[in-house]
C-alpha cells in the first residue's frame, strides 16, 4: 500500500539523518584580534602579507578529492514530488504530509551537504572535510577530528549496493575503544555478531554525497579491510 511505502521511505530517510548528523561539526573560532584596539588591528594588517580570503588545510602530495554526487539528493527531491506534487499518482493529503514533505526537505540537506562537504583519500588516510578543503572539527557523536588511518579499517561496504549506493558504511579501531558501542555499534559489535565474522570496531555511515566508485576504489587501492559476509 502506499502508506507502507511511505513509512518505508521514512524509515530510511530518518537513517540517513541520523549517519548525516554524524559527518560534520562545525566551530568557528574567535579571531585572536578580537580583543585588539583598532588601531594596532591596523598596524597589524598593514604588516600582515597579503593572502588569500579563504584559506584551506594543506593537503598531503597525491591527496585525491572525491567528487561530489548528486544522486542522492535528487532522488529525495524526486520521492518527495511523487509523493507531493498535484496530479500526482501517490499524492494524497497523508503521503504529502508523511512522505512529500519530508523528502523534499532532506534532499534540500542533501543538497546542502554534498556542497559542503568533500571525502579526501591520500597516501595514508580518508578524511572528511569542508569544500574548501579545511578540517571539519571533531566528529559530533564520538570525538576526534575526520580522518581515519587506512590501516584502522576492519571493513566497509556500501548500503543498499554499490550499484544504488545511499549509505556508506565503514568500521575501523582508531577510534578508542570505549566509544565503539555508541549508537549502532552495539548491534555492530554483539556476540551475535562477532559470531557471524564481525571484527569489533567503531561504526561509520555516511550518507552517498561522493563520487561511490572513486571512493571504493579508493579503498581498495589503498588495502582497506573488508568482510565478506
Amino acid at each position: 500500500s502506499y502508506i507502507m511505502i511511505t513509512m518505508n521511505l521514512l524509515k530510511s530517510s530518518l537513517l540517513l539523518l541520523i549517519s548525516s548528523t554524524s559527518v560534520q561539526s562545525f566551530t568557528t573560532t574567535p579571531s585572536p584580534l578580537a580583543s585588539v584596539p583598532r588601531n594596532t588591528k591596523k598596524a597589524v594588517d598593514l604588516a600582515r602579507p597579503t593572502t588569500s580570503k579563504t584559506t584551506s588545510t594543506s593537503l598531503a602530495v597525491g591527496t585525491e578529492i572525491v567528487e561530489p554526487s548528486y544522486n542522492l539528493a535528487l532522488g529525495s527531491l524526486a520521492l518527495g514530488a511523487a509523493f507531493g506534487v498535484p496530479g500526482s499518482p501517490l499524492k494524497s493529503k497523508l503521503s504529502a504530509f508523511l512522505g512529500g514533505i519530508p523528502l523534499t526537505l532532506f534532499g534540500l540537506f542533501l543538497a546542502f551537504q554534498t556542497t559542503t562537504l568533500r571525502f579526501t583519500l591520500d597516501d595514508d588516510n580518508f578524511s572528511l572535510v569542508k569544500s574548501n578543503l579545511e578540517s571539519t572539527g571533531e566528529n559530533v557523536v564520538v570525538g576526534g577530528e575526520n580522518v581515519w588511518s587506512y590501516k584502522s579499517f576492519v571493513n566497509y561496504d556500501v548500503f543498499p549496493s554499490r550499484n544504488f549506493p545511499i549509505l556508506i558504511y565503514f568500521k575501523e579501531t582508531q577510534t578508542p575503544e570505549d566509544q565503539w558501542n555508541i549508537g549502532p555499534g552495539e548491534q555492530a559489535n554483539s556476540e551475535e555478531a562477532l559470531a557471524k565474522g564481525a571484527v569489533r570496531g567503531q561504526v561509520h555511515f555516511f550518507p552517498a554525497i561522493g563520487n561511490t566508485e572513486q571512493l571504493i576504489g579508493g579503498f581498495e587501492k589503498h588495502d582497506c579491510a573488508k568482510l565478506d559476509l
